[in-house]
């Protein structure tokens, strides 16, 4: 909790999402919850047992994402978000039966399943919503296969990643309906409204007052049995007196199966409220919401609600739902105390804002203590090793300024300027080589590279594919803020498509596009490409480095000390991006 309270932990926080419908999903965030990139491939789910197919085809799909997006899974931290494989109501517990015996309870209901009378259940409740003179105790629950988590857990610590927590399709749709705004309006407290979710297996029925769960139906239906209007018609059927006896303001239809339309099943049901549909198909024809540009255009349309509301924060809903949290029990729901505000407004205190609100008094209690140390320790070593280095610096400094003024030079010489000059040049060019050692993806190969005093830059290149010069090219502005690059040219080089077909190992003379990198204006390019071609290039001086290096790596570290003083610029790999700006 402290971790995702404060931001604290290593690895990427990842989101992988199952659904029969769109497959297996990756949504790879940044600490602050910023989306960095987004993938999609097809995994079979075995909808009659309810649980994947194929562990070694889930494995192939995970290192597939991983390998198409750029992302290292070693030390990545994996939130895993399921279908739903088994929800259900246990009413009239003794008020007197605590936590553990409830679970009991649990999982002796879900062992008379078909799902968990084979394999062992690794469960989840909550209570209810009851009412302050109610003699008993109500629960929700659910629970997904254990041998199946872990299965996937192997998987993952082979990978060198950590699987940290697991929910299901159920609470993350929810989730997902509540940050797209499609049932931000239902979702207001004392509003009545109902979900249906459509999927390979039948329906399921949820009544809600605003975010809390109050009723929940479920009806099996063999779809893949039926054949286009009829499974509209046996749907409309078997929902209609769920829907008679459920009152409620709004109806919203969840399409989770590629066999039916939401939009076609809502306008046939019949409902006297709001009714809104949701497509989590292929019958999707907009983007759910307004996607990160971090995910590429053509996969805007890709992203199911599942996978937006699996990556949601926590505390979105009255209970936030984990396979793998202790004793697989959360009793937020019932357990809420009622602040007047004034005004008419009232605060509501649950566990889950009441541990937050301790942990984060507590933080501040002890920050002065703790903290004062830590930092005071840091700032006088960082104070001290910028005293060494400014003294080295002034030490260098005043060696040169007696060299200067025992020259017999003309009354326009400055020696003071002449040093911050010399300085602003090596720091110029020594950040320029730095950059680019840091952004060069691997198959992607520098012929020219080009940068000077005044800031200027000029790299050339060539690159195995478009999608490797757009991560270059986002990498290298991300380092050099302030220089104005700008991707002048892009094409293919002359031939190249039939070295693509021919050729099975990528080298620089087979990488078939060609780039150039700039913030020149177009005339201080034309000067560039007179010189490439031997047109009155002027001498090398110690205003301008310039390297032609033969691979992906940047210049040597001969080439730039004469001309810059500068160090090499280490080669290094950075994972693709999902887009260029």
């Amino acid at each position: 909790m402290l971790n995702n309270l404060f931001g604290m932990g290593g690895g990427a926080e990842v989101y992988i999402t199952i659904s029969p419908a769109c497959g297996m999903e990756m949504i790879v965030v940044d600490k602050h919850g910023n989306v960095k990139t987004y993938g999609q491939v097809p995994l079979d789910y075995n909808e009659a047992q309810r649980e994947i197919a194929n562990y070694e085809d889930f494995k192939n799909g995970l290192e597939t994402l991983f390998q198409m997006r750029g992302v290292n899974p070693a030390n990545a931290r994996i939130h895993l978000s399921v279908p739903t494989v088994w929800f259900g109501t246990k009413e009239g517990l003794p008020l007197l039966l605590d936590d553990a015996a409830i679970t009991n309870i649990v999982v002796g209901e879900l062992e008379q399943t078909y799902v968990f009378k084979r394999k062992e259940p690794m469960p989840f409740w909550f209570d209810a919503l009851a009412s302050s003179n109610s003699d008993s105790r109500n629960v929700f629950y659910s629970a997904v296969q254990k041998e199946a988590i872990t299965q996937i857990r192997e998987i993952l610590t082979a990978m060198g990643a950590t699987l940290v927590s697991v929910e299901c399709s159920l609470f993350a749709d929810l989730k997902g309906l509540f940050v797209t705004g499609i049932a931000a309006e239902q979702m207001q407290d004392g509003y009545s409204w109902s979900l249906m979710i459509i999927n390979n297996s039948g329906f399921q029925m949820l009544g809600l007052q605003g975010k809390r769960i109050l009723e929940y139906y479920e009806e099996p239906l063999p779809i893949k049995s039926y054949e286009g209007e009829e499974i509209y018609a046996a749907i409309e059927n078997a929902a209609q007196i769920a829907l008679m006896s459920t009152p409620s303001s709004a109806l919203i239809v969840l399409s989770e199966t590629d066999l039916v339309s939401a939009e076609i099943l809502a306008g046939r049901l019949q409902f006297s409220g709001k009714t809104i549909f949701v497509e989590d198909n292929q019958f999707r024809k907009e983007p759910l919401m307004e996607m990160s540009l971090n995910i590429f255009a053509e996969d805007h349309l890709k992203v199911s609600l599942h996978s937006i509301g699996a990556m949601s924060p926590a505390g979105l809903m009255p209970v936030d739902v984990d396979f793998l949290s202790e004793g697989g029990k959360n009793t937020a729901v019932s357990a809420v105390v009622e602040i007047p505000l004034g005004n008419g407004q009232v605060f509501e205190l649950t566990p889950a804002k009441a541990t937050v609100m301790a942990i984060v008094l507590l933080a501040v209690v002890m920050a002065p203590l703790g903290a004062a140390y830590f930092i005071a320790n840091n700032m006088f070593a960082k104070a001290q090793a910028e005293s060494s280095a400014l003294d080295n610096q002034i030490t260098q400094l005043d060696e040169q300024l007696k060299q200067y003024e025992t020259k017999k030079e003309d009354n326009t010489f400055d020696p003071v300027a002449e040093i911050e000059h010399v300085l602003k040049n090596n720091r110029t060019k020594i950040m320029a080589y730095a950059a680019l050692g840091e952004s060069i993806p691997e198959n992607l190969y520098l012929t020219y590279f080009l940068t000077g005093d005044d800031g200027k830059v000029n790299i050339r290149g060539c690159a195995d594919s478009v999608e490797d010069v757009y991560v270059f090219f986002k990498n290298l502005k991300d380092s050099l803020v302030e220089s104005k690059l700008r991707l002048s040219k892009l094409d293919l080089k002359s031939g190249s498509l039939d070295n693509v077909v021919n050729s099975t190992v990528s080298t620089i003379d087979n990488a078939p596009y060609i780039f150039e990198i700039t913030n020149m204006t177009v005339g201080e390019l034309q000067q560039f490409m007179n010189r490439l071609a031997g047109k009155g290039a002027p001498a090398q001086t110690n205003n301008t480095s310039t390297t032609t290096p033969a691979n992906n790596t940047t210049a040597d570290s001969n080439a730039a000390n004469a001309n810059a003083g500068t160090n090499t610029a280490q080669n290094a790999q950075q994972p693709a991006a999902q887009t260029a700006q």
